[in-house]
């Protein structure tokens, strides 16, 4: 019996060591894998793999909880630092910080919690873990700015304020183990979903949603925008990132004007169909308008869905990317103005009306807010028929909502 004794104890000993072994980086067959270990990558491996573990070190874990409930674990990563007082700041997503999310950006059913508790991983400083505290967050271009205390330098990525359609880009996040997460696909020629806001670029990857928030780079290293994948597949461009940051810093605030209008963009339909548009009413370019907020005064000037948008204050725009750039200079120079939140600024829109072929230039007193502007769909009542029309009623003596899409 003391020799069995013995052998189990030398054998739970060699077990353990052989697990501890096994823990070890270069051991460690649990790591997981990624697109570039695909055949497929061979051609671009190399080169792909240097740029994006030089821009991994920049990379950022965000956990966060709001009452001892974990909400949506994202990523980061830095824009920011200050060598005098040692701190940075992390720009991510306002998803980070949201308790309940609607498919529909636009509805205003999204709760968001400011004061929900963050911790940023800085994984070059020996998984540090420091707390974030919320700077400011825009629902508008689901953002989020975060302060961190930081020992020591930490590197700051390049920024490239111009993304292109059909661009390749790779997506970096962590994981919760803090594993480096990729996705990796190209920004896509195509409107982004209706239920989005106007600033996102689609892309064509299937990334992991701990990638939401991490910085989207492109071949040379340089960020070109932000992953947003949950709910979405899409990028948020740098421009629009930086823009928010320096109106913050100048203002405190991220005001955007609301239209009261959702748009997509002619030149993203088929070319049988923008030849059809441009055949029949002479128009090469614009916005064609999706839906028209109920109550709204654009609905009052009578704005309708399917109507093309052709210019915003004589400049003309080709897509809702564009489009919010313009929105943001125009809030730039309303707070140069002296003007405020929640004040009123006027925009002029060319407008075709395409049902009598009419064009003209209205003028919309829009509100500058920083609140995420909800587009109402419009609905009227009706009334069922009567018993003697159908044979049974489906709710007798009530009236019904239809709600137009």
């Amino acid at each position: 019996m003391s020799v069995l004794r013995e052998y189990d104890d030398k054998d739970a000993k060699y077990q353990a060591k052989l697990a501890r072994r096994m823990k070890l980086p270069t051991l460690d067959m649990s790591i997981p894998s990624s697109f570039l270990d695909e055949p497929e990558m061979v051609a671009t491996r190399v080169a792909a793999t240097k740029t994006i573990l030089r821009a991994a070190k920049s990379v950022l874990a965000l956990p966060s909880s709001i009452d001892g409930r974990m909400l949506p674990r994202c990523s980061g990563f830095l824009i920011e630092y200050d060598e005098k007082s040692k701190s940075g700041i992390v720009v991510t997503t306002a998803d980070l910080i949201c308790s309940r999310k609607s498919i529909d950006d636009w509805s205003g059913r999204d709760v968001h919690c400011p004061n929900a508790k963050v911790y940023v991983h800085l994984l070059l400083l020996d998984s540090t873990s420091v707390e974030g505290c919320l700077i400011c967050y825009q629902k508008d271009y689901n953002l989020a700015f975060f302060k961190i205390s930081v020992g020591q330098p930490i590197q700051l990525l390049a920024i490239n304020r111009r993304v292109e359609y059909a661009q390749e880009v790779f997506l970096l996040g962590r994981d919760e183990s803090l594993y480096l997460t990729i996705g990796h696909g190209r920004v896509l020629y195509c409107d982004r979903n209706l239920n989005n806001r106007h600033h996102y670029m689609n892309v064509d990857s299937t990334s992991p949603e701990c990638v939401t928030g991490g910085p989207a780079i492109d071949l040379n290293g340089e960020v070109v925008g932000m992953a947003s994948i949950y709910a979405r597949e899409a990028i948020i461009p740098s421009f629009i990132i930086l823009k928010c940051w320096h109106f913050w810093r100048r203002h405190q605030c991220i005001p955007r004007p609301h239209l009261g209008l959702k748009f997509s963009a002619i030149k993203f339909r088929s070319v049988p169909q923008i030849d059809k548009i441009s055949r029949e009413y002479k128009i090469e370019d614009g916005l064609i308008v999706q839906e028209v907020s109920e109550g709204s005064l654009a609905e009052e000037l009578g704005v309708r869905v399917g109507d093309i948008v052709t210019s915003f204050n004589g400049l003309c725009i080709s897509d809702t990317v564009e489009l919010e750039h313009v929105l943001l200079r125009m809030s730039e120079d309303h707070f140069y103005k002296g003007k405020r939140l929640n004040s009123k600024m006027n925009v002029k829109i060319g407008v075709f009306h395409m049902r009598n072929r009419a064009k003209r230039e209205i003028t919309l007193s829009v509100n500058v807010s920083e609140s995420g502007e909800v587009v109402l769909r419009g609905s009227y009542l009706i009334n069922p028929p009567s018993g003697e029309e159908i044979p049974v009623p489906p709710c007798p003596g009530k009236s019904f909502m239809l709600v137009l899409y």
